[in-house]
């Protein structure tokens, strides 16, 4: 897959501390983009990674939880693609729960070593593209949609208490979406020496898009916006700067942050260059 990725982050309307963090990578070039060097990444060649976490526990603590998570993960993942020359659907799945447990126990120990930052956390989402498709890691409720011909699916499912209630029929994605309870993770990397990582993987085609968000845009934008801002736009900056605008409109009561990738095959995007 050849890819066009950006991300953005947005202290939102009402939070004085963006707790949020981003980050994007070539594992190969070592091209990488984060908020606070944000850039267009281009991917011409091997994988590359996405990551959205949305720190928790104070101001201070929530941002320095979720910079741990998107370094650790790079390093990790930075190292393995390095030194594990045979890839395979099950090693890849296994790299990024390493990426992951090696973030959660960066992050417990920071906290067991300095008292002002006890109980500190954040929702980890990690995607990485590799041979046309995605690997996805998640912890809490950050979520990965995957827009297909303008329609926006979510690939993942929140670690949380209104979901649970849906699993359970308690509740509908409605009421949920509506709930004063939606907030509440199940899980978070730090607050725990161990975490319970959810995996999923989706085949990508042609013109697909990946986004991976915090739930500060979740919360406040439909699939369907989702895929109708991404269906007119087309441009991953445009796209990224959209659907923040649109969380704006309603408020913004959180952090948002999004990242997006726009996904092409190899053969679609020497066709479009020789024409």
């Amino acid at each position: 897959m050849i890819a066009e990725i950006f991300g953005v982050t947005n202290v939102g309307l009402i939070r004085h501390d963006n707790q949020d963090a981003f980050l994007i990578a070539n594992l190969e070039t070592g091209d990488i983009a984060t908020m606070s060097a944000p850039s267009l990444v281009s991917v011409h060649t091997a994988p590359f990674i996405l990551v959205v976490a949305d720190g928790v526990g104070g101001a201070a603590s929530g941002a320095l939880a979720s910079s741990i998570a998107t370094e650790e993960i790079l390093r990790e993942l930075h190292r393995w693609w390095h030194k594990v020359p045979k890839r395979t659907p099950e090693s890849v799945e296994a790299a990024l729960k390493r990426g992951i447990d090696t973030a959660n126990r960066a992050i417990f120990q920071k906290a067991s070593e300095s008292p002002e930052h006890h109980g500190m956390g954040t929702t980890t989402t990690l995607a990485m593209v590799l041979d046309s498709e995605a690997y996805i890691a998640q912890v809490g409720d950050s979520r990965a949609y995957l827009v297909r011909k303008g329609n926006a699916r979510q690939l993942t499912k929140d670690q949380s208490f209104v979901q649970r209630l849906i699993d359970a029929g308690r509740m509908t994605a409605k009421e949920a979406a509506q709930s004063e309870h939606r907030n509440i993770i199940l899980q978070a990397l730090g607050p725990e020496e161990k975490v319970v990582t959810d995996f999923y993987r989706v085949k990508l085609e042609n013109d697909d898009y990946l986004i991976l968000c915090s739930d500060g845009l979740s919360n406040q934008v439909s699939n369907d916006e989702i895929g109708r801002i991404t269906r007119g736009i087309g441009h991953p900056e445009e796209i990224c700067e959209g659907l923040v605008e649109e969380a704006m409109h309603t408020g913004a009561p959180d952090n948002v942050t999004v990242v997006t990738a726009r996904l092409r095959t190899s053969e679609e995007a020497y066709r479009r260059a020789a024409t």
